[in-house]
């Protein structure tokens, strides 16, 4: 057992002398590189960079410099720090280089070959802010015009809890200087909803973020699943989203970034290993129109082919869905079909691997002009629209009629001068008929009920959403204000 032992150990000790040594980048004839190039590495790095609270607080900057050598499979190994910015920025740059797999490697007399690289993660530097005891103070004159300081001119300070990973925490309490002591003059509070849904393959997330004075989502909000991974992060004004958003793969990277332009939204998404997959802007100043196409610049497939450069090519897209056969199985989503500058064109197809389910379009210049699908065992649907949301009959002018019509001020909500928007979310289901109401923002008991009696009469009097012309469920939020003025 002994000489097996020692033996075992010799081939090991070989094993590891025999690994190839990595190349510097003047040995080889083409050096290792991000698949998609340099510009989209640091667009991936800063989209999933985040600077430590403390650091933020002081506002400052600096690059960590990373060590690696990339193996023939495109894998970081070997990674390690060339320079010792900060601890907290150390790490962070660790984590975020040990997210990105989608490295091409370096070639020498035709082959794949081991290569010693550095790269570097910048941090920028920002405008620092009091951070004491977990949160970020805030000073303001009588205005309440922001100030840089707790000079003379102070009259409130908000103080709004942060914890280490710079999310909010608690409520922002606002003080007004009262002599030489702060009272409390109001607070805003920090929600922690759980949003239950009522199928098993979707499962329960919490949102994290503050409600206004009307009890509307309002500014950064998070979404986190049960186990406390970061899935979403959204920005919203008034309790709707401003398409601002960010989601997360389950591996911590982000998914999808969007941002918002002068004319509409930009887009950038990324694989799960870091490969960058697709750029992509929509033209319209609202992110949830349909009758504006979208314009994909480029797109990449997850090993690094680039299909789409300039808004030309042919994209090959793959997506995990819900099978028509078995809603408890999952399948897979091909989706193809041309691109010209930047706009779906021609024939696109979609196929379920299960052959649950495909369709085929016809575009011109990205609008569907004649579509079909197909599902296992019925009949062939024909449309020219995609996607079509749920509507009331007659429109919006018809929506509004019928509350003015139907709609009353409780005589007791009257005489206690209770007055606002009440929010009711219901589901349009497929018949046109509602169903699932709930009171998302409550005003007053009989203003509530008042405000969900008038939404059940509308049940029957909506059409119904569709995608690709079969009728589907929709989500639908409705304010119904009073007003004693």
């Amino acid at each position: 057992m002994k000489r097996f032992f020692l033996f075992s150990l010799l081939l090991l000790s070989l094993t590891a002398v025999a690994q190839q040594t990595p190349y510097q980048s003047f040995e080889v004839d083409s050096v290792a590189e991000p698949r998609g190039g340099i510009a989209y590495f640091n667009t991936f790095v800063q989209a999933n960079l985040r600077k430590p609270i403390a650091a933020e607080a002081a506002g400052v900057g600096g690059r960590v410099i990373i060590s690696a050598v990339i193996e023939p499979d495109g894998k970081p190994s070997d990674v390690k720090l060339m320079n010792n910015l900060r601890p907290d920025f150390n790490r962070e740059a660790l984590r975020v280089f040990h997210l990105f797999n989608a490295w091409k490697p370096a070639q020498k007399d035709g082959k794949a070959v081991r290569q010693q690289i550095t790269a570097s993660v910048v941090f920028k530097a920002n405008q620092p802010f009091v951070y004491r005891d977990g949160a970020q103070i805030a000073y303001f004159d009588a205005d309440q015009k922001r100030l840089t300081d707790s000079s003379a001119n102070v009259r409130f300070k908000q103080v709004s809890p942060l914890d280490s990973n710079g999310f909010a925490n608690g409520d922002i309490i606002v003080y007004r200087t009262k002599g030489s002591s702060w009272k409390e003059e109001y607070r805003i509070p920090f929600i922690r909803e759980t949003d239950t849904k009522n199928d098993s393959s979707n499962p329960p997330t919490r949102r994290h973020g503050y409600y206004h004075t009307d009890s509307l989502w309002e500014g950064k909000v998070l979404t986190f699943s049960e186990s406390g991974d970061l899935l979403k992060q959204t920005y919203y004004n008034g309790g709707k989203p401003t398409g601002i958003e960010t989601t997360y793969h389950p591996n911590g990277l982000v998914a999808q970034k969007s941002e918002s332009t002068d004319t509409g939204f930009a887009f950038t998404s990324w694989h799960p290993n870091g490969q960058i997959k697709r750029v992509w802007t929509s033209n319209s100043t609202t992110v949830f129109a349909t009758n504006k196409p979208i314009e994909v610049t480029s797109y990449w497939n997850d090993a690094g082919q680039q299909l789409v450069k300039e808004g030309n090519g042919y994209a090959v897209y793959t997506e995990a869905v819900e099978s028509q056969i078995d809603s408890s199985q999952q399948t897979t989503l091909v989706e193809q079909g041309l691109y010209q500058n930047g706009l779906k064109q021609g024939v696109w197809t979609g196929r379920y691997k299960d052959g649950s389910y495909g369709f085929d379009e016809q575009y011109d210049k990205g609008i569907c002009q004649q579509g079909k699908a197909y599902i296992s065992g019925s009949d062939t649907l024909r449309y020219t629209e995609v996607e079509k949301q749920a509507e009331f009959k007659g429109g919006m002018n018809a929506l509004g009629s019928f509350l003015a019509q139907n709609l009353s001020y409780p005589v007791n909500a009257q005489r206690s001068g209770a007055e606002g928007k009440v929010f009711i979310k219901f589901v349009v289901c497929t018949d046109g008929t509602l169903c699932d109401y709930e009171v998302i923002n409550s005003v007053h008991p009989e203003l509530d009920k008042e405000a969900l009696r008038v939404v059940r009469k509308m049940s029957g009097r909506w059409k119904p959403g569709s995608l690709r012309g079969q009728n589907v469920r929709v989500l639908y939020n409705l304010p119904i204000n009073f007003s004693l003025h």
